[in-house]
């Protein structure tokens, strides 16, 4: 764990205006592979339902796009764009913390895959996601 890679992906993960309502933080990261840890704080805004505490799935959605991202730009030093994301939600995640662990399955020239897990507070698998991000800079 390299505390100024942690520090450089989160001043990446909160550029984006969206990221600031999802406040999520960078706890590990490393360069080689390529991977990165975010927990994703629970607020009531994310719930899929008033009266239910569960993750709304655009959450989630928006969570691995952004923990994948984290992922390729701990292994390239720059931000990339999505070119494609899928996801295979697995149960309902309940209210509190989740936590997103994404690694670089590749890394070419001009396109990175990226696998992430999201688990909930209690250390159950939520959903799966596979993004491909494109490398080139600029």
């Amino acid at each position: 764990m390299s505390e100024n890679l942690i520090a450089r992906l989160q001043t990446n993960v909160d550029q984006p205006p969206f990221h600031a309502f999802l406040e999520p933080r960078v706890v590990d990261a490393a360069a080689e592979p390529g991977s990165a840890t975010i927990r994703l704080p629970y607020k009531d805004a994310f719930r899929r339902r008033a009266e239910h505490p569960e993750h709304h799935g655009g959450v989630i959605s928006a969570f691995i796009d952004l923990v994948g991202h984290a992922a390729v730009a701990a292994r390239l030093g720059h931000g990339v764009p999505t070119i494609n994301l899928r996801i295979d939600y697995l149960r309902m995640a309940s209210g509190g913390d989740l936590t997103g662990i994404g690694r670089v399955v590749r890394a070419g020239r001009t396109i990175a895959v990226v696998d992430v897990e999201v688990a909930d507070a209690g250390g159950r698998l939520v959903a799966l996601g596979r993004a491909t991000f494109s490398t080139r800079e600029g």
